[in-house]
């Protein structure tokens, strides 16, 4: 539909793994009753649950509880003073599916999801334009000449500091590729090199549809290697089941975009070739599992959204080479003095990837890549 020089468009996003966007907030076991049996986790509005406790006479009990650094289940608590499940309704917010974590001893805390004003989840339309703006650059890095910088980046010795390799892949990368809109300054005549000239401001995303509670789930995080071991971290998200669908509405600025080129079109085309390099230059080197689930994207596009989904989802440092034998060695590097102690010294001669984990979970028993979508236009 358009509106003079606004286009609107409608896209869906349907999830095909479990997807985690974070609201900061890490609940730890004195904040939710897990019920393991039932493989639920409730979380309760604490005003509403402050006011129960002191209809029972629980307050004193409640602030001993809280205070005891031994005390930690509040499921127990609860049982302890005689609230049974039945009356959970009074003072819990919403309830959800536990996962895997209903069955694991290490289960401390929950990293929870986005919520709007009114306390439902939603996929924020920063996070989908962040990911298209990742993909676009990559798309724009492509057609340009970069290979002075793809020099400067391979020559560096290691005495560098991580600030400086990213530096050195940020360097002008916002001028060059996305500043382009012509606009100067009055009084000078120079073109403003700031946000003012980036032809991202061509394109508005609207936050999500509200999510139902019904469409969220505890997931565990999982560090794959390229042998296909996996290392399960003590560390659960609240996220986005697959096959969950979100609805947003995407507004183009067309005398914006005409001034770079870029259209609905191109944008999915730069969204396929970023999932296609991501998977060539990074997914591939994984050994595939007997429990992976499938995946495919049938009806739009690929694309990684939200957090805890890793490096290469989220630059495009492999994108700046023409070739991945010459980006390995510089994303290794950087790596190791980010995270020295994680063997990333290892990864050009011995892992042949870095970052050498792919950031996994589990949804009823099948693996899943975090955050694997798929994203259709119109």
């Amino acid at each position: 539909m358009k509106f003079g020089h606004l286009e609107r468009i409608g896209a869906r996003l349907r999830t095909l793994a479990p997807v985690y966007i974070g609201s900061g907030e890490h609940l730890n076991k004195k904040e939710y009753i897990l019920d393991g049996p039932k493989g639920l986790i409730h979380f309760p509005d604490f005003p509403r649950m402050v006011g129960f406790l002191k209809q029972r006479s629980l307050l004193a009990a409640y602030e001993n509880f809280l205070t005891n650094p031994n005390r930690r289940d509040f499921r127990a608590f609860l049982e302890e003073n005689n609230v049974r499940a039945s009356e959970y309704p009074h003072f819990v917010s919403y309830s959800i599916e536990a996962g895997e974590a209903a069955r694991d001893v290490n289960f401390r805390e929950v990293l929870t999801f986005i919520k709007d004003s009114r306390g439902f989840p939603y996929i924020p339309g920063s996070s989908l334009k962040g990911a298209i703006r990742t993909a676009v650059a990559a798309e724009m890095v492509r057609k340009g000449d970069w290979e002075q910088q793809r020099l400067s980046v391979e020559r560096a010795d290691d005495s560098k500091s991580p600030r400086w390799y990213m530096d050195t892949e940020t360097k002008d990368l916002e001028k060059r590729v996305f500043y382009r809109l012509g606009i100067t300054n009055p009084r000078d005549g120079r073109e403003i090199a700031n946000a003012v000239n980036d032809l991202m401001q061509g394109i508005r995303i609207s936050d999500s549809d509200p999510i139902g509670f019904e469409s969220l789930t505890l997931a565990g995080k999982y560090d794959r290697k390229p042998d296909g071991t996996v290392n399960l971290l003590p560390i659960f998200r609240e996220c986005i089941m697959p096959g969950t669908e979100a609805r947003f509405t995407i507004t183009l600025d067309t005398p914006v975009l005409n001034r770079a080129g870029l259209d609905v079109g191109r944008i999915e085309g730069a969204l396929k070739s970023f999932a296609d390099d991501h998977y060539a230059n990074f997914e591939q080197h994984f050994r595939e599992l007997p429990d992976d689930a499938d995946t495919s994207a049938n009806n739009g596009v690929d694309i990684i959204l939200g957090g805890g989904t890793g490096y290469p989802s989220k630059t495009i440092m492999y994108n700046l080479f023409e070739k991945r034998e010459r980006a390995l060695p510089v994303v290794a590097r950087l790596m190791y003095k980010q995270f020295g102690r994680h063997q990333h010294g290892k990864d050009v001669t011995y892992y042949r990837v870095s970052p050498h984990t792919l950031k996994a979970t589990m949804y009823k028993g099948a693996s899943y890549q975090m955050g694997r979508c798929e994203l259709i236009f119109g």
